[in-house]
Parts: C-alpha cells; sequence; structure tokens
C-alpha cells in the first residue's frame, strides 16, 4: 500500500460506504487498471487488495478497529505475511468470474492475476487483443463539392478524388448532384470509405454539397423566394410583369389595382425539385417592393401635387385618433 492511504481511499470511497458502493468502485477500478488493458499493474494489485478486505463483513470490522487507534494495515492484512493467513475464504461472484480465486493468489502471495483468466470479468473477451481480432467496419470519409445556385436547381456531376488514410492510394468518381440540392445536403456513397479490419465491410464516402447564393432566388427547402421591383404606378394602376423561373423559364404575374408593398404572390410547383420526395417541386414566391422615385421631373411633381391635393382618403385615421 502506497503511504498512508487507506483501502477506502484506494477505491476511492467513504468509510461509511455500502457494499453496492464498494462493488461498483472496484469494478471501474479494475476495469481501469487492468493490466491485459493496459492498466497499471501495481495499482490493480492494491485496488484488489483493497477489495478483498473491504467487500469481507468480517475483515472490514477488523480493520476498521486498527484505523480506529490510528493505524493503517500494511498490505499483508489478511494476506500472505499477516495475522489472517489463510484464515479465510471469500466467494463473490462478478459477471460470472469467482474472485475467490483471485484473492487466494493475493494471499499466497502470487498476486492478484496470477494464473487467472480474466476474460469473463470483463464482457467475455479479457485482453485488448481479443477486442482487435473482432471485424470492424471502416470509418466514413467526407468531402465537400461546390456548386452553383443554377446548377444546384437543374443538377449537375462532378468527377472528383480523394485518398484512402490507410494507404494512401488515391480512388475517383462521378459524383452525381441531383436537381434541387441545397447547401448542406448530403450524398453517401456506400463501400466507398476507409477499408475495415479483420474482413470488417468498408465505411461510405459522405459528399456534402455546398451552393453558392443566387442574386435573386433564396432557397427555403424546395421552395423558392424572389423580391420584385414595381412602380408605384404599377401598383397603383395594376400591371403585367415577366417573372423568371428557377428551371430558366418565365410565368405572367398581374399584379392587381392598388397592391401594397410586401404583397406576396404563390405560383405552385414552380420552385426547386424535393430532393426528398420524388417527383414533387416547391412553389415560387414572389413579392412586390414598391419603389418610390428618388427625384422627380417638374412635370411629375405638378400633376402628383394636383393628386395630393385632390385625395381625401383618410390614410392615417388610426394613428391620428393618438394624436392632440
Amino acid at each position: 500500500m502506497a503511504g498512508k492511504r487507506s483501502y477506502y481511499d484506494i477505491l476511492g470511497v467513504k468509510r461509511d460506504a455500502t457494499d453496492d458502493q464498494i462493488k461498483k468502485a472496484f469494478r471501474k477500478l479494475a476495469a481501469k487498471y487492468h493490466p491485459d488493458a493496459g492498466g497499471d499493474e501495481q495499482k490493480f494489485k492494491e485496488v484488489s487488495e483493497a477489495y478483498t478486505t473491504l467487500s469481507d463483513p468480517e475483515k472490514r470490522r477488523e480493520y476498521d478497529q486498527l484505523l480506529m487507534f490510528g493505524g493503517i494495515p500494511g498490505s499483508d492484512f489478511g494476506g500472505s505475511g499477516g495475522r489472517n493467513r489463510g484464515g479465510y475464504t471469500y466467494t463473490t461472484n462478478v459477471n460470472g468470474a469467482d474472485w475467490a480465486d483471485i484473492f487466494e493468489n493475493i494471499r499466497s502471495g502470487d498476486g492478484a492475476f496470477s494464473g487467472f483468466d480474466f476474460s469473463s470479468i470483463f464482457g467475455g473477451q479479457g485482453a485488448a487483443g481479443a477486442r482487435a481480432s473482432r471485424p470492424a467496419k471502416g470509418s466514413d470519409l467526407t468531402m465537400t463539392v461546390e456548386v452553383s445556385a443554377d446548377e444546384a436547381f437543374k443538377g449537375t456531376q462532378r468527377k472528383v478524388s480523394y485518398t484512402i488514410p490507410s494507404t494512401g492510394e488515391r480512388q475517383s468518381l462521378t459524383v452525381k448532384v441531383p436537381a434541387g440540392a441545397v447547401d448542406g445536403g448530403k450524398l453517401r456513397y456506400r463501400g466507398r470509405g476507409e477499408y475495415g479490419v479483420n474482413g470488417g465491410s468498408r465505411g461510405d464516402l459522405v459528399v456534402t454539397t455546398k451552393v453558392a447564393e443566387h442574386p435573386l432566388f433564396k432557397r427555403d427547402g424546395a421552395d423558392v423566394k424572389m423580391n420584385l421591383p414595381i412602380s408605384m404606378w404599377e401598383a397603383a394602376l395594376g400591371a403585367s410583369v415577366k417573372v423568371p423561373t428557377p428551371d430558366g423559364t418565365e410565368v405572367m404575374l398581374k399584379v392587381p389595382a392598388g397592391t401594397q408593398d410586401g404583397k406576396t404572390f404563390r405560383f405552385r410547383n414552380m420552385g426547386a425539385e424535393d430532393v426528398r420526395h420524388k417527383g414533387g417541386k416547391g412553389a415560387l414566391y414572389v413579392t412586390v417592393k414598391v419603389q418610390v422615385p428618388a427625384h422627380l421631373s417638374v412635370k411629375e411633381r405638378d400633376a402628383l401635387e394636383s393628386l395630393r391635393q385632390g385625395d381625401t382618403r383618410a390614410y392615417r385615421k388610426d394613428v391620428e385618433r393618438y394624436v392632440e
């Protein structure tokens, strides 16, 4: 036992810890320090020694009495050279393993793990070598493909190459970007990733699409939105305006007389292809933005002034009620 640390200190539990708390602490530390798993052999011995005493009610009682008198028993307490040598039999089953054999080794001075198969303690596999021999699927590889907004609307292809980390070999394939591809969308190519080990299957290649912004259209999944500038004359009198669509065609928007700024019109099935629902398409949403001339000719100013003087509509009636 190192220094003045008690068995309770070694297991990291309080003096009044329950049997269940002691058992849980031991299992955690045993898995951590087990030599076959790359742990510290000396610490594993200390943990096993502490558990041997504290898990036995009689031995724990004797140990606590010694602690009460200010002493911390050495490593032979209940072991190879101590007062209790050969004086007890401890049988506890942990995940199918009989710890009696382990503790008998401690008492005989052979060490907690001498001649004992720990495979039954750690899930039936034991050493890390056994786990390493299992077939394991290779990891997924990732890459990004950049496309323009118009390419994303119509679909496109990219010939790409990438490197397999484990072998350094270069592999190529043609990435088919579907019509309606979205920024951040993912394409998964099965079995094109890292190689598996011990006969395991290959991982996948995951390609993320990075779609550039369009100067006119904005995407919301399969739906497409755009702003359409119109003059205040068109908003007041009404107009018919040609509107482009994502597929390169045009539709005619009839702007009713008296249309207000911010009014949105919807064209069904005129948006982008819906990659989540084959054959489906989103809508095209057109929002009108009424433009007011920043500069007027003399003729325009006179005409507007005449219209204003003759306009008796109460545009601000809901506001003026709050004005003194």
